[in-house]
C-alpha cells in the first residue's frame, strides 16, 4: 500500500487494540514505512478532519501516533510541526462489503439480510462446530475438578431455573450441597430444598436448614412468567426430581435412546411420588435437563459423540432467539440446531463478531 505522499507502506504488527480506555485506537503497533520501521499508536477515523473535530490536537496521549488510517483524507494533521503519516482506505474498501455491513448494523442479527435474500447459505453446516464449543463452555468450571457429582447437581438445578432463575437455582445447590443431600432419605431432601429456597416461609421457619441459611425471595424472578414457569413451581419440581436421583453415573454407558428413557422414568417417579401433575411442559423440563446437564456430563466422561447424538434426538427449543432466526428464514430441525443458534448469538450476534462466525465470514466473501 501507499500512504497519502506516496510513501511505500506495510503493517507488520497491528498492536494492542483500545476497546475500553481512552486514546489512540491501537498501541505498540509496527510499521514499515519508506524502510524504516516505527514502533507507536495508530488512531482511525471516518474523516481526517475529526482529528480536530475529537479535538486529538489538545490531548498528550496522541502525541505517539505514527499513523492516521482514515476513509477519506481531507485534511493534514501535524503533531510537533511533523505531518502525520495518514493511510486513506477510500480506494481500498471493497463497496460491497462496506454496504454489507451498513445494512447489518440495523438488524439485531447482523447478517439478518442476508440470510433473508439468500436461502442457499449453508447456515447449519456452516455452524456445527458452535454445538461442541457450547459444550466444551460448559465443562470448563472449577467445580468439575472438585466434585463431579456437585457439579452436575449444579447443572440440574440450573437446568430447571432455565435462564430467568438459573442464579439463584445455582445458589439453592450450593446452600444444600449434594453432599448433604445424599445423606438424607427421599422426604427430607424434598423438604429440605424447598425450605432453603426461601420460597415457602411457613416450611422455611417450621425446620433447620443445613449448613446455610435461605435464599432471600426477592432474589426469585416472577415478572413475566408462565403460571408453570413460575419459581414455586419449578422448586417443587426440582426438589422432587432430586429426591429420586441417585449417587454416581451409571447411565454414562447407556446410548441416546436408553439415556432419554431412563431420565423421562426418573422424572416422571419422582413427580408422581409427591402427587406432581406432569403437565404439558414436562417435556420442556426433560428437554432442559438433558441439553444442559446431562450432555455436558457424557462429554467430561469422554463421550462427546454420545452428546451430540442425545441432543440431536431431541425436538428443537423454542425461544426468543429461535424466533428471530425463524422470522429470517431459519429453522432449526432439532435441538443440536437450536442450541448452535443459541451459541452463535451469545458469543457472536449480540457482540457484532461477525468475523468470528463462520457464516459471517462465508457471507463476506462471497
Amino acid at each position: 500500500m501507499r500512504l497519502s505522499n506516496g510513501a511505500s507502506f506495510q503493517l507488520i504488527a497491528s498492536g494492542t487494540y483500545n476497546a475500553f480506555e481512552s486514546g489512540p485506537d491501537f498501541s505498540c503497533a509496527q510499521l514499515k514505512m519508506d524502510g524504516l520501521i516505527w514502533v507507536g499508536n495508530v488512531e482511525i477515523h471516518i474523516r481526517s478532519s475529526d482529528w480536530f473535530l475529537h479535538r486529538h490536537h489538545h490531548d498528550p496521549a496522541y502525541t505517539n501516533v505514527i499513523l492516521h488510517v482514515v476513509l477519506i483524507h481531507d485534511k493534514e494533521v501535524t503533531i510537533d510541526g511533523r505531518v502525520l503519516p495518514t493511510l486513506e482506505l477510500k480506494s481500498i474498501v471493497d463497496k460491497s462489503h462496506f454496504e454489507k455491513q451498513t445494512l447489518s448494523e440495523t438488524s439485531k442479527i447482523p447478517c439478518g439480510n442476508s440470510l433473508r435474500n439468500d436461502s442457499n447459505i449453508p447456515f447449519f453446516t456452516l455452524l456445527a462446530p458452535m454445538l461442541g464449543q457450547r459444550l466444551q463452555r460448559k465443562i470448563h468450571s472449577q467445580q468439575v475438578a472438585q466434585d463431579a457429582m456437585q457439579w452436575f447437581y449444579l447443572l440440574i438445578a440450573r437446568s430447571f431455573g432455565a435462564k430467568v432463575n438459573d442464579m439463584p437455582f445455582q445458589v439453592l445447590a450450593q446452600q444444600v450441597p449434594w453432599s448433604s443431600i445424599e445423606l438424607l432419605e427421599k422426604n427430607e431432601r424434598f423438604y429440605q430444598l424447598l425450605a432453603a429456597s426461601g420460597l415457602f416461609p411457613a416450611l422455611t421457619n417450621s425446620m433447620e436448614v443445613y449448613h446455610a441459611s435461605p435464599i432471600e425471595p426477592f432474589w426469585w424472578k416472577r415478572k413475566g412468567q408462565h403460571a408453570y414457569s413460575q419459581p414455586q413451581k419449578r422448586v417443587v419440581q426440582f426438589a422432587a426430581f432430586i429426591s429420586k436421583l441417585p449417587t454416581g453415573f451409571s447411565f454414562i454407558r447407556l446410548n441416546e435412546s436408553e439415556t432419554i428413557s431412563y431420565f423421562t422414568t426418573l422424572c416422571s417417579e419422582a413427580f408422581n411420588d409427591f402427587g406432581i401433575a406432569l403437565d404439558v411442559k414436562h417435556s420442556f423440563i426433560l428437554r432442559n435437563l438433558l441439553i444442559n446437564a446431562v450432555a455436558p456430563i457424557f462429554v467430561y466422561f469422554g463421550h462427546p459423540v454420545k452428546a451430540l447424538s442425545l441432543i440431536q434426538s431431541l425436538s428443537p427449543e423454542n425461544n426468543y432467539i429461535t424466533r428471530q432466526f425463524k422470522a429470517l428464514g431459519v429453522s432449526p430441525r432439532n435441538a443440536a440446531e437450536s442450541q448452535m443458534l443459541v451459541e452463535v448469538h451469545s458469543q457472536c450476534c449480540a457482540a457484532k463478531k461477525c468475523l468470528n462466525c463462520a457464516v459471517g465470514l462465508h457471507i463476506l466473501a462471497s
